[in-house]
């Protein structure tokens, strides 16, 4: 543990400028100074209790103050954070809290019951909510520790579980956070062309969860320029937009589901604020529609938005900016310093510039082995590179395109077909804002397609139309053979569809589901 503020940590704020306003919550407010406070004292009672350094914690949360305070606390004594999905129901964060051997789980949850019929379960802490005779509330702990200074470096260890869409999630081990500084992490997060704009205290929207590495990276990155941190929680199209105006909020970090909402609002109601502060709008873990890019471009800037690509496997991989999306909207951009790509076969085979086949990465952060599993063979990592399960291509100036993910191809009449260049042409439609498309059984060809369609809203989806507006775009046998109109998709914390789900009906009792 540190015995003084490393520079641009919450505790170096805190001595410098007290009073600036760190987060924001509706009407609320911290400041560096209290948040500083408020993390000593809630580190003080943890060790009391018998926390250590070394130790893991399940962390459990919405966006809210109790989550950045109970995060610096375990940084400041050097407990490693389980991140753990507030969706997922109690049995599922059981296993991971297992899985993980975590000493115990902090949550917000509304209702904590839940939690006493958990064996094994160890420490409880609760926020906002009476943690029972065996937990602990936060905010009791706050006020009965004593404001020992303490001090945490830049960055925490965590460790991340994958989304889980096939078996059980895993969990990611972290990178040591003495490994690597934030200036270390911003050298390798130097793309060949550049990075997003990051002024001088930064006023950033946070919109995307604690549970996944975005959220508390964008948070890290403005508390380390003392920046002010504007919650969005939970998320609203017309809220974000008041926020941006509210606040002059200069950086966003989401996901193209959250932007495809702001997009489907009626004119009127975008047209009321005022987003001029907007320097970089920062997307990525999902494809994103080249119509909602020229949307952007046209409503917000041509210098605004920044779109990457990466995996929690293997880190960061690739960043596309403004400029280069004008010349090339397909694309997700080159690597970043000390990423190297290559599209493979099956057999790990290099391909040609410009040939499909799977995207393979080599990063200094690739993994070695899940937690608590064995080393990952072959079929996954070899050389150093990691099979990413995405499909796509390099063209001569190495830029990169991701055509989808290898689970999620169609095989029809013995021919592959990538849902993604369907939902593309599909997003091209105005009464649209999201769409996902699989492959359902078909005895004589394999598959046929399906698209589920979202419409916006006070819009009716038509879709004999919609079929004669895809002639012209797609090839007769990319067409989809159904269309299934619904209310919402089922989405990850990221952003992403969850097509298991929409697959399960169609698969179930068959000896394959993709």
């Amino acid at each position: 543990m540190l015995d003084k503020a490393q520079p641009s940590t919450l505790e170096y704020w805190a001595e410098n400028d007290p009073d600036r306003v760190a987060l924001i919550k509706e009407d609320r407010q911290l400041t560096y100074g209290a948040w500083n406070e408020q993390s000593n004292r809630l580190a003080d009672s943890l060790v009391r209790l018998g926390l250590k350094q070394g130790d893991r914690l399940g962390m459990r949360f919405r966006l809210d103050f109790p989550w950045f305070v109970m995060q610096r606390a375990m940084q400041k004594l050097g407990i490693t954070l389980v991140a753990v999905n507030w969706k997922l129901t109690a049995s599922e964060a059981m296993y991971i809290i297992k899985d993980s051997d975590a000493v115990g789980l902090a949550c917000d949850d509304d209702d904590v019951s839940a939690w006493d019929e958990q064996p094994g379960l160890g420490m409880l802490f609760t926020s906002g909510q009476d943690a029972g005779a065996a937990g602990h509330r936060i905010e009791d702990l706050v006020t009965s520790g004593k404001p020992v200074p303490r001090f945490g470096p830049n960055r925490a260890d965590s460790v991340l579980y994958t989304s889980g869409t096939t078996g059980r999630p895993k969990g990611v081990p972290p990178i040591a956070a003495d490994a690597y500084s934030q200036e270390e992490m911003l050298r390798h997060l130097k793309s060949v062309g550049s990075i997003p704009p990051l002024p001088d205290r930064p006023v950033i929207l946070l919109s995307m969860p604690v549970h996944h590495g975005a959220g508390p990276a964008a948070a890290r990155n403005a508390a380390h320029k003392g920046g002010t941190i504007v919650l969005l929680d939970p998320y609203d199209p017309e809220k974000a937009l008041q926020l941006i105006d509210k606040h002059r909020v200069q950086v966003w970090t989401s996901v193209p589901t959250m932007l495809l909402r702001i997009q489907a609002l009626p004119e009127e109601v975008f047209a009321r604020y005022d987003l001029s502060s907007s320097t970089s709008w920062n997307t990525g873990a999902a494809p994103v529609p080249t119509s909602l890019k020229a949307w952007i471009f046209e409503k917000i800037g041509t210098d605004v938005l920044w779109e990457c690509y990466g995996c929690s496997e293997a880190g960061m991989l690739t960043y596309i900016s403004p400029q280069e999306q004008l010349e090339k909207p397909a694309s997700s951009g080159r690597p970043y310093a000390e990423v190297e790509l290559k599209i493979i076969d099956d057999a790990w085979n290099a391909l040609p510039v410009g040939e499909t086949g799977e995207i393979a990465a080599r990063t200094p952060f690739v993994l070695k082995n899940y937690l608590g599993q064995a080393p990952l063979g072959e079929d996954t990592v070899k050389d150093g590179f990691y099979r990413t399960g995405d499909v796509g291509h390099i063209d001569e100036e190495g830029y990169l395109y991701i055509t989808d993910r290898i689970k999620d191809m169609i095989v029809a009449g013995g021919v592959n077909i990538y849902p993604a260049e369907i939902e593309r042409a599909i997003f091209e439609h105005p009464d649209i804002e999201n769409c996902a498309v699989i492959g359902i059984p078909q005895e004589d060809f394999g598959e046929q397609i399906l698209a589920f369609l979202v419409p916006r809203p006070s819009r009716a989806i038509d879709t004999e139309a919609l079929a004669r507006f895809l002639e012209s775009r797609l090839a007769k046998f990319k067409r989809p053979q159904q269309y299934k109109v619904v209310d919402e998709l089922p989405l990850n914390p990221t952003g992403k569809v969850l097509k298991n789900e929409l697959r399960k009906p169609y698969w179930e009792g068959r000896s394959r589901n993709v």
